[in-house]
């Protein structure tokens, strides 16, 4: 039992470092600037989750590209992530806001594919009716055809039967 508690008192002391704050780097990315950036890495990546080809046919590198898009460089980033996840509370609220701003353009494009959607029905449907309307003209026009009387042939009267009838 004592070694037990040998164990526990040593693992008691190391687990109460004290741990330092992250200090705030000199060339640190603002707030508003650092939402920017983690929103384009995210709707880079999620293109590069759907299409890689297109990425790789225009040899667009998506951490080069949003780096060169903001003027940061990747050590900046990494200094400033470190920085504002240091406070989870803050780092939170700015994935939410990230998270609220896309769950917005998700569904602003996406009542516009259905709008589209509908559009693509109703021209379906507009021209459905129309070839059925030509198809119940042509049945209109083949009925009333068939209703006129057609002109008899001349009845062709074979020799034998005039010399009989003589």
């Amino acid at each position: 039992m004592k070694p037990f508690l040998y164990i526990f008192f040593v693992f008691f002391v190391i687990s109460c470092q004290d741990i330092p704050p992250v200090e705030k780097p000199a060339n640190l990315i603002e707030r508003a600037k650092m939402e920017e950036i983690i929103y384009e890495i995210a709707i880079v990546n999620s293109a590069r989750g759907y299409d890689i080809q297109k990425l790789s046919q225009y040899d667009v590198n998506p951490e080069t590209y949003v780096f060169e898009k903001f003027g940061i460089d990747s050590v900046q980033y990494a200094k400033s992530v470190s920085y504002y996840s240091s406070d989870i509370e803050g780092y939170r609220d700015m994935y939410l806001s990230i998270q609220k701003r896309i769950e917005g353009e998700f569904s602003h494009y996406d009542s516009l594919a259905k709008l589209e959607k509908k559009v693509k029905d109703s021209l379906r449907t507009a021209r459905a009716r129309e070839i059925q309307r030509e198809k119940d003209s042509i049945k209109r026009s083949d009925s009333i055809a068939g209703k006129i009387e057609k002109p008899r042939s001349p009845i062709r009267i074979s020799k034998e039967i005039v010399i009989d009838s003589l």
